[in-house]
């Protein structure tokens, strides 16, 4: 029986179709080797508008880019969607896709994800815009050379399956419920090493969310309720700690949103009556330090109820030494960044730079506390270089309420 001109492929001619299927893939092989498509499908992302209308977008070469900024593979311009937000790319197992940790997160099939691998049939949301993950059957594709280079593609608003919107009703009822815990990780004296303060530092309890608060707070963020959840972790600290009379100081954190919003102080106030016997610090974060008169008034409304103010994460961004001067925390806790093998001889201009650091705050009468020591050799530096406290793995884990 004579076999189809049509079905011959790379010179030979076949006589079933399990043959051509096996030809096919040993050419896309040859021909596609080192390229962005490796298999003998092409990828599609496939969303709905508003208006109901389907929209296939093609994965070209990898990577294929994901984000608000013009010039990316995909452009969705919408704030919630961060400037680069992920990638989908290849590997040796086929098609994954890979978040560049995004504000709102990415999501596959409900779940977020960091690194994951993706299938036909597969949900996608980047921030709030869902993709399905479809693939065509490529008959003859061009050699890699003969390909149509990659081109932005822009897509406005996106239509959301209430199926797959990225954990926000389950969000939604680990608020309703509380269902939080703390845990307390100690701040220690140098040198000596005993107990000064424990920061509370929530996790999640609800079975179908993750435990970590970065992950929480991603979800919160999709919907607006990040402060919600910061006070939350913050009344679930107090209330575990509410029978205790032993604890030194507490410090509690806030979310970098809260203080652009109203209903913080009240929060506070609120922990202040739960609590009254208890020493509290708050602690805000080095990036949402606006000015030094804003700071100086946020620091006496924190007096009035009898609460310390604490800079975190010192030296993450731009370290503000202005507002260091005028308007002084009681608190400077020095990012990990800093202290990370600070005893290594390769680290002696970061080590000189931290003295000097550790020397304005101590002239400013503000306690300086360093973060992330893990090693006794990192806490011997930090000892020496005149750090009031210390904090990290070295001088203990974060643990529950029964057992600090």
């Amino acid at each position: 029986m004579a076999a189809n001109p049509a079905d011959a492929v790379a010179g030979l001619r076949v006589h079933d179709t399990r043959e051509l299927d096996a030809i096919r893939a040993e050419d896309l092989k040859r021909r596609f080797r080192g390229s962005s498509l490796p298999e003998s499908r092409r990828w599609h992302l496939e969303s709905l508008a508003d208006d109901g209308q389907l929209t296939r977008v093609t994965i070209g070469r990898m990577p294929f880019r994901v984000g608000r900024l013009q010039g990316l593979e995909l452009m969705l311009p919408a704030d919630s969607v961060s400037k680069t937000h992920a990638e989908i790319y290849t590997d040796a197992a086929g098609l994954r896709v890979r978040d560049f940790g995004s504000t709102n997160g990415t999501y596959l099939n409900g779940e977020l994800v960091d690194d994951a691998s993706i299938r036909e049939g597969d949900v996608l949301h980047f921030a709030n815009f869902e993709f399905r993950v479809a693939a065509s059957i490529v008959e003859l594709p061009a050699p890699p050379g003969e390909q149509e280079p990659p081109t932005t593609v822009s897509l406005g608003r996106r239509r959301l399956s209430r199926r797959f919107e990225p954990k926000t009703r389950e969000l939604k009822e680990l608020l309703e419920d509380g269902a939080v815990t703390v845990v307390f990780q100690p701040i220690v004296v140098l040198p000596g090493g005993a107990p000064a303060a424990y920061e509370a530092l929530g996790r999640g309890t609800h079975p179908d969310l993750p435990q970590s608060p970065l992950d929480l707070f991603k979800i919160a963020e999709s919907i607006g309720a990040e402060a919600e959840l910061s006070r939350l972790f913050r009344r679930k600290a107090i209330e575990l700690v509410s029978q205790r009379t032993d604890l030194p100081t507490l410090f509690l954190n806030t979310h970098p949103g809260e203080l652009s919003q109203p209903g913080l102080l009240e929060s506070l106030e609120t922990l202040r009556r739960l609590a009254p016997q208890q020493d509290l610090a708050l602690e805000i974060h080095e990036s949402v330090l606006t000015g030094a008169s804003a700071l100086a008034e946020l620091r006496r409304l924190l007096s009035e109820s009898n609460i310390s103010l604490a800079y975190d994460d010192f030296g993450a961004g731009q370290a503000r030494l202005l507002e260091l001067a005028e308007a002084p925390p009681h608190y400077l806790k020095f990012d990990r960044r800093f202290v990370t093998d600070i005893d290594k001889p390769e680290n002696a201009k970061r080590c000189r730079l931290l003295t000097s650091l550790v020397g304005v705050a101590r002239d400013l009468l503000v306690k300086t506390i360093a973060e992330g020591v893990e090693t006794s050799e990192e806490a011997e530096v930090c000892r020496n270089i005149g750090f009031t406290y210390g904090q990290g793995y070295y001088f203990g884990r974060p643990a529950p309420v029964d057992r600090i």
